[in-house]
């Protein structure tokens, strides 16, 4: 790829990568994955290795800058989203995401000390994940705190703010506007300023299969996709099948197909699929 902006050691494009003219990619060794789009004014300075997984897009205007950083499969960052910040390009500092990781607009996720994040954590707009906070002297007896923060799998975390050497367990929802500071146990929701348990060992929830029909049931319908149920937990839309018990998708892909994975992803329902040759494949 001829482009007088992307200046890197060695740079690794998979299959039908598109990147705008107008992208930056500097760096050490850069590898992007197959059918991943980087859209206009998107800045990337990664000084030692960068990976980001297949299937990823990343919107205008973000900007990711660090020493190491590994990226899974379907990553999204929205437009001016952000990744370093302080001392990101010191030896010390990494990111390393599960798939599934959304990056919020107008978030930050700085990466002065460790950050390690699990599978399907969804980062909401105008959050802030801080591995340091300082500005006034520590010898003059001022807060300083530099350290690592690990969040688990399956966690949503809204417009909040979690703090330095903060661990967030699995399957844990944030409320809005949160101020994290302590640890928080895998199956909390937890809220506040600063941030506290509300509920312990609460998701996943269980919930019967009539249940979870009826929720389908009324995506189904509120959105409009023409459906047609085949057995417990499995619908055939658009000639598709969409088996809920399994996870899995099965047909020829379109354009309502399409739309109607879209929308079940919009309801934090996702499926370990992709596209080959015009038919969904299990990953």
């Amino acid at each position: 790829m001829k482009n007088k902006n992307i200046d890197c050691n060695e740079l690794v494009l998979g299959k039908d990568v598109e990147i705008d003219k107008n992208v930056k990619i500097t760096g050490g060794k850069i590898v992007i994955g197959d059918n991943t789009k980087i859209y206009s004014g998107v800045i990337i300075v990664v000084n030692e290795y960068f990976e980001i997984g297949k299937d990823s897009i990343i919107y205008e205007k973000t900007l990711i800058q660090g020493h190491n950083i590994k990226l899974g499969r379907e990553f999204f960052s929205n437009h001016h989203s952000e990744i370093g910040g302080g001392s990101c390009f010191e030896d010390l500092s990494s990111l390393e995401c599960g798939y599934w990781c959304h990056l919020g607009s107008y978030s930050i996720l700085n990466t002065a000390m460790p950050v390690k994040i699990g599978n399907e954590v969804g980062m909401g707009r105008f959050t802030n994940i801080y591995t340091h906070g300082a500005y006034l002297s520590t010898i003059d007896g001022f807060p300083v705190d530099f350290a690592p923060i690990t969040i688990g799998d399956r966690v949503w975390i809204p417009s909040a703010t979690i703090n330095p050497g903060v661990t967030i367990g699995n399957d844990v929802v944030i409320g809005i506007g949160s101020i994290v500071t302590k640890d928080i146990p895998s199956g909390s929701f937890a809220a506040g300023i600063p941030c506290k348990i509300i509920k312990e060992n609460h998701y996943p929830r269980f919930l019967a299969i009539e249940e979870k029909e009826k929720i389908l049931e009324d995506i189904f319908n509120i959105w409009r996709i023409k459906h047609q149920k085949l057995s417990e937990l499995e619908y055939s839309c658009y000639n598709v099948i969409f088996n809920f018990k399994n996870m899995k998708v099965e047909g020829k892909i379109s354009k309502n197909s399409e739309r109607t994975r879209n929308i079940l992803r919009r309801h934090g329902i996702r499926f370990k699929v992709e596209q080959y040759n015009g038919l969904y494949k299990m990953w």
